[in-house]
């Protein structure tokens, strides 16, 4: 398989997921995934849910191969790789963290 073939997936659109999102997307065919419909809507039009400069720039400058999707399934069952950026919550009085949100994905 030729690198450039590569279809990612990538579960949250955080500063994370986001981030990696955009960076991989300039050489390969990813799919953001997220729960939040306003967020994926903003991103199919190239505009950025979170304020980071860079990626704001990349988004409006960059011919990225990016598409989101609330459809988790679909995008995972079509990727060659699932990048998980999903909040792992800490509690310090519990010693524990939250990692529902991994687990969901």
């Amino acid at each position: 398989m030729d690198t450039k073939d590569l279809k990612i997936a990538v579960a949250g659109t955080g500063y994370v997921g986001l981030s990696i999102a955009t960076l991989l997307s300039q050489h390969h065919q990813v799919t953001a995934v997220d729960v939040i419909p306003e967020k994926v809507d903003m991103l199919n039009r190239t505009q950025s849910p979170i304020q980071d400069e860079y990626i704001e720039k990349y988004l409006s400058e960059k011919a990225l191969n990016l598409t989101a999707t609330l459809d988790g399934a679909k995008a995972y069952s079509d990727a060659d790789f699932v990048v998980i950026a999903a909040p792992t919550n800490y509690d310090p009085v519990k010693n524990y963290f939250d990692t529902h949100h991994i687990e969901d994905v």
